[in-house]
């Protein structure tokens, strides 16, 4: 007998069922060509049991005259060692697997081309396979053959694998899809794919609460009938309603007027600060008061450097519960008077990309925020120009917790911290734009003596001798979290905090972009501080990571990471493998090493546990 296969089967059902299946797709086939390519594996099977079945042999297929290449990989249980080795290699094949993978094919297709044939080639299979004697695999294969949910039609049937994936999975799949902003249409899309699909999605009121003015007016109208009673946050563009006409405007105002109670966060965004003072006006025209609102962001992306871009100040009782106000790019014209531009409900306030912000006023509008846990400024710069009165006491912010300043100058961030008095700060985030000012000492000595209670200490490119990172770290004698980014540090920068005295109760170290430093002195500072649970080491040279300190970090701390650079875009190269600077992929069992050819090269390390063997 000539290589092929055989039917393990002594049914004669067996054979008249396939010999049925057969004809009833080759008619698909020369009915439809885009279907017959589809159906490659299926007739590369019936090529092969074409003796078995007594068909003829199907070497030339007949669909629009082309010849049909089968794919070897496509055909179900083959041996390819075997059929290459012996020509009168013969393969037996099971039916009910056969009828299986059939379905498979079947199922596999696009919509488009499930025709009424293939539908009736599933029920026939279904009828067969509820014939067979294995009763106890029966409802896994009836349910793979059919609609894959109760009450699903065939043809809009989502596939098998898919279908059998748990409701809260798939829920999660799509809560973490649905968080990148930029996809606003996903719901919609996702609702589409098929009818498990579109339950999945109906039964998630939150994945519908992104109402983006992007959107077409019923597509917002679908969003917030499917949304429930859940909050609902609206992102607009002040440049895009600027150029509406007015009815198109005001029917995007209505909607907005017609859940304000259910608005909890609002995104202003643009590049006209005139269309944002006509959207504050338009807001006090119709009365708008958005009671349940909470955060609140006006995105401003014009800066100019050279002056402020003044705005109409916001009628603050239309949000009289925000908490959370993110300004960006502009100042509000409010600060130039008496009154107070910023609600007393606020409890987190961040500045950023402000342009030559008048120091006197900002000082005055931080004045009335008593309750204000955050406060944070990013990329602005301060007008002391217009300072008419001298207060040497700080302004008492006695909630004040959080206090974070971002590429300012040096000058900037000393009249902002001495002009504060917040006798409760617990946590300060510094970020330094000028990586060779070595000033900063001057400002984070005396600030680090002048609150020995931080318990979190973030800074980022700051240039500082030995003794004055041991003199920083000296005075925080509280940290439970410390945070070092790309300041150049070497390992006697830190010879301080390798002594049990100095930040004895740390729990989390973070040391990131720090290519001088070696694991040698990350293995001493652990040593000396037995209450490290996190030890976080990101963007390091590999050649400074040892594979014995890291074994001994293991040891001593539960959560350990460390991602390092294999090679740099301006022709540094390290070799991560070798083993001179102990760095051994294979010694990494379950880490995954990527082969991407970045600038960040993929090799990670990360353990979230205590590693048993160390």
């Amino acid at each position: 007998m000539s290589a092929g296969a055989k039917l393990r089967s002594s049914d004669s059902a067996d054979i008249e069922l396939l010999t049925a299946i057969f004809h009833n797709l080759k008619d698909d086939r020369n009915d439809n060509l885009t279907c017959g390519r589809a159906f490659m594996g299926i007739f590369g099977v019936q090529h092969v049991l074409s003796e078995v079945l007594g068909l003829p042999n199907a070497s030339s297929p007949e669909a629009g005259g082309q010849e049909s290449e089968v794919d070897p990989g496509s055909q179900p249980f083959q041996d390819s060692d075997s059929a290459g080795d012996d020509e009168t290699w013969v393969e037996e094949w099971d039916p009910k697997s056969l009828y299986r993978w059939i379905s498979d094919e079947i199922r596999g297709l696009e919509p488009g081309n499930v025709t009424d044939r293939c539908r009736d080639i599933l029920r026939k299979l279904g009828d067969r396979l509820a014939l067979s004697s294995d009763a106890g695999a029966l409802p896994d294969v009836l349910n793979s053959l059919t609609a894959g949910r109760e009450g699903e039609d065939l043809d809009t049937a989502a596939p098998c694998l898919i279908s059998r994936l748990p409701v809260e999975l798939l829920r999660h799949i799509f809560h973490l899809a649905h968080s990148h902003r930029s996809q606003i249409r996903l719901p919609v899309t996702l609702s589409h794919v098929s009818s498990y699909f579109h339950s999945v999605t109906l039964g998630m009121a939150s994945l519908w609460t992104t109402i983006d003015d992007l959107l077409p007016i019923p597509i917002v109208e679908l969003y917030i009938s499917r949304s429930g009673e859940k909050p609902l946050q609206f992102r607009m563009c002040a440049d895009r309603l600027a150029h509406l006409s007015p009815r198109q405007r005001n029917q995007r105002l209505d909607i907005l007027s017609k859940e304000s109670k259910r608005v909890q966060t609002i995104e202003l965004y643009g590049v006209d600060s005139i269309a944002f003072s006509n959207w504050t006006e338009l807001l006090v025209e119709r009365d708008l008061v958005f009671s349940s609102l909470v955060k609140l962001e006006l995105l401003l992306s014009s800066w100019d450097r050279d002056g402020t871009q003044n705005v109409n100040c916001l009628a603050w009782r239309c949000f009289p519960s925000v908490q959370d106000f993110w300004i960006q790019g502009y100042c509000c014209e409010g600060w130039e008077r008496p009154s107070d531009p910023f609600p007393p409900s606020l409890r987190r306030l961040k500045l950023s990309r402000g342009s030559r912000i008048g120091f006197e006023n900002l000082l005055k509008a931080l004045q009335g925020l008593l309750n204000l846990n955050v406060l944070s400024l990013d990329t602005c710069s301060l007008d002391f120009s217009a300072i008419r009165t001298r207060n040497s006491d700080g302004i008492p912010m006695t909630c004040l917790e959080n206090l974070e300043v971002a590429r300012m100058t040096f000058e900037d961030i000393l009249s902002l911290a001495s002009h504060l008095d917040t006798p409760n700060l617990s946590s300060f985030s510094i970020t330094y734009p000028r990586y060779a000012d070595r000033r900063l000492a001057r400002f984070l000595i005396p600030f680090t003596k002048a609150y020995p209670r931080l318990c979190s200490l973030v800074i980022q490119g700051c240039q500082m001798k030995s003794e004055e990172w041991s003199s920083v770290l000296g005075n925080s004698v509280h940290l439970n979290h410390l945070v070092i980014r790309a300041s150049n540090l070497r390992d006697k920068d830190l010879h301080a905090l390798g002594t049990a005295t100095t930040v004895p109760g740390v729990t989390h170290l973070t040391l990131e972009n720090e290519l001088r430093l070696t694991t040698s002195i990350v293995e001493q500072v652990v040593r000396t501080h037995p209450h490290l649970i996190s030890v976080i080491l990101r963007g390091w040279d590999s050649s400074n990571v040892s594979k014995e300190n890291v074994e001994a970090i293991a040891r001593l701390v539960p959560q350990v990471r460390i991602e390092v650079i294999d090679k740099l875009r301006n022709g540094y190269e390290g070799d991560s493998g070798s083993e001179e600077d102990g760095w051994d992929n294979s010694y990494w069992e379950g880490s995954d090493f990527s082969d991407d050819d970045g600038w960040l090269s993929g090799d990670e390390v990360i353990r979230t546990q205590r590693v048993p063997s160390f």
